[in-house]
């Protein structure tokens, strides 16, 4: 004795079946379209990327350059300073004989 509802079951089966590739052929193949030309948008980005890299890497080391030369001079005088003392202790000590 066969269900009265075999064939609207088999009718159900075969309908989710349709929609579950409906369902992920559309956003499948969009993914495929966006990987597609992201790879194209990539290659078309790569020279104005290079571009900004080395005008980034110009900066950075003009930068650096300016902050050597600002910093530089309080150092430098610390470090004279620094070595004046030592020298007048030094000769200070000498002269007193210690």
């Amino acid at each position: 004795m066969e269900n009265p509802l075999a064939p609207w079951r088999d009718l159900s089966i075969v309908w989710l079946a349709l929609l579950t590739m409906i369902f992920v052929a559309v956003p499948g193949i969009a993914f495929y379209f966006a990987q597609l030309y992201l790879r194209r948008f990539n290659r078309w980005l790569r020279l104005p990327l290079l571009t900004a890299q080395v005008w980034a890497l110009r900066i950075e080391q003009g930068t650096a350059r300016a902050s050597e030369r600002i910093a530089g001079a309080p150092i430098a005088l610390h470090s004279a300073s620094a070595r004046f003392r030592v020298t007048t202790r030094g000769v200070i000590d000498f002269l007193r004989g210690k």
